[in-house]
């Protein structure tokens, strides 16, 4: 970070510097940390947040010393910044965070550090920003089961070399050596500090005013993604900034035709049923900021009841043809670009379409299997004779969905050659025979995923109409 010209400043960016170098971290530190989270400057309060936090993870000896003085600022001017710090410390290290809110008790009359007298453990306003996983360890999603090996040799004839993200040295892991998890943390220290340079960057070349993280990162097929608070035009909003992956050696084509395909991505973002895209860049690698997704149709396992299928089914559909319109063929809808608002556990009560756009551009640098489920594709992903990407695609896809709703399984299994042959020689498979559902369902899905493009229905809207007249009748009859 660089220097401010204000003592304080200084000092506590040294103390970072010092506990992000050479872990562990002292309690001697603590002053200068505890210090900046007074200062105005709420950068300089974000440096004391993350330096407290480091200090916890490499020195749980000096939790209690945290947690007490965290603790006695509490009260209804307290900032953001130390309310945060503390949440973090305490979902990581509950046990220790109770044991000093014990002994704190213990020492004193009048209940906990909430002065409530009720003897709880923890202040009423911690917990308002809960990173959704650790600092240093975000929380996985489990992919789709049963996925075939993206990595198969066999191509399509449209792709270049496989998809790998941007290398950095950095990156790969250490060996274990005998010093063990001070290892493994020192690494992961180091890929947070890169990714905090990088987001970074992208505020001061952007329109955020702030970004504050919430979450480390994960990786997806198209980006490496952190979920963040951004601050815009003084609104603060939750937020996934996203670091697309650069195909190897990719081409001077690549960005430009990424950067297009952002710009239509942002102009139909404001359908309610695709994921919204505020803002795009390229500095420093391509990225772009949109809402954040809880959970995608890969998370959920086992079928959902028909008439919400349906209900779900009407709304892609709904997307899909607002992005017909504005000229976007998706090209991707399988069950990981359907993302839902809510934990995967519980009934989607609506969905959304995820990345639109993007595979028509990675596609002509990388193997289509890398980014997208081959048990959903269209026959025109594995055979040229069946005609070019286009609209109809999409509306194969959105049927091979819609029987994945129905059943909880995908249309066609097996290994990747198993999975082509059925695409381009079998028959659409029928819902009705796993599931009980109306016969015109059968009808439905066998048309939107009919081998022939010329077969399937001619128009995004006019598979919804059936979808549609379906819904009803099921709706009606209960």
């Amino acid at each position: 970070m660089a220097e401010r010209g204000d003592a304080n400043a200084t000092e506590a960016n040294d103390v970072l510097e010092d506990i992000l170098t050479s872990p562990p971290g002292s309690v001697k530190d603590l002053p200068v940390l505890l210090g900046a989270l007074d200062d105005e400057d709420r950068q300089l309060r974000l440096v004391g947040t993350f330096g407290l936090c480091l200090l916890a993870a490499s020195d749980p000896e000096s939790i209690p010393s945290i947690v007490r003085r965290l603790a006695d600022r509490f009260d209804g001017s307290s900032r953001a910044e130390a309310k945060l710090a503390y949440d973090y410390i305490a979902s990581q290290f509950p046990e220790r965070v109770d044991e000093t809110h014990q002994e704190r008790r213990d020492e004193t009359t009048g209940g906990g550090p909430t002065g409530s007298g009720d003897g709880s453990t923890r202040h009423e306003d911690v917990g308002r920003v809960r990173p959704p996983g650790g600092m240093f360890g975000p929380r996985s999603v489990e992919p789709d089961r049963d996925v075939i090996d993206p990595t198969d040799p066999q191509r399509h004839p449209d792709a270049d070399q496989p998809l790998e993200p941007e290398h950095n040295p950095e990156d790969v892991d250490e060996p274990r050596a005998s010093t063990g998890v001070r290892s493994e943390q020192a690494r992961e220290r180091r890929q947070w500090n890169r990714l905090f340079g990088r987001l970074t960057t992208i505020v001061e070349q952007s329109r955020f005013d702030d970004l504050m993280v919430l979450s480390g990162r994960k990786h997806s097929r198209y980006a490496e993604i952190a979920r963040v608070l951004a601050e815009d035009s003084g609104v603060e909003r939750a937020m996934a900034i996203r670091l697309f992956h650069r195909p190897t050696g990719e081409s001077d084509s690549f960005a430009p035709d990424l950067g297009e395909a952002l710009d239509q991505w942002a102009e139909i973002g404001d359908h309610s049923g695709i994921v919204r895209l505020f803002h795009w860049g390229s500095q420093p690698r391509p990225w772009a900021g949109t809402d954040p997704s809880d959970a995608t149709l890969a998370d959920r396992s086992g079928p959902i009841e028909p008439a919400a299928a349906l209900s779900l089914t009407i709304e892609l559909a709904d997307a899909l043809e607002y992005a017909h319109q504005h000229g976007v063929v998706h090209g991707g809808i399988d069950p990981e670009n359907v993302a839902f608002p809510t934990e995967a556990g519980a009934t989607p009560q609506t969905a959304s379409l995820d990345n639109p756009g993007l595979l028509g551009v990675y596609r002509w640098h990388v193997t289509p299997a890398t980014l997208l489920d081959p048990r959903y594709a269209a026959p025109e992903y594995y055979d040229r004779r069946f005609g070019r990407i286009h609209h109809g695609t999409d509306i194969y896809q959105l049927g091979a969905v819609l029987y994945r709703f129905l059943t909880g399984r995908p249309p066609v299994s097996g290994e990747f050659e198993q999975i082509r042959q059925q695409v381009i020689d079998g028959e659409p498979p029928a819902p009705s025979r796993s599931v009980d559902v109306p016969g015109a369902i059968d009808d439905i899905v066998g048309k939107a995923m009919a081998k022939r493009s010329l077969v399937r229905y001619e128009t995004i809207n006019d598979f919804r109409r059936d979808v549609v007249a379906v819904h009803e009748e099921l709706t009606h009859a209960e």
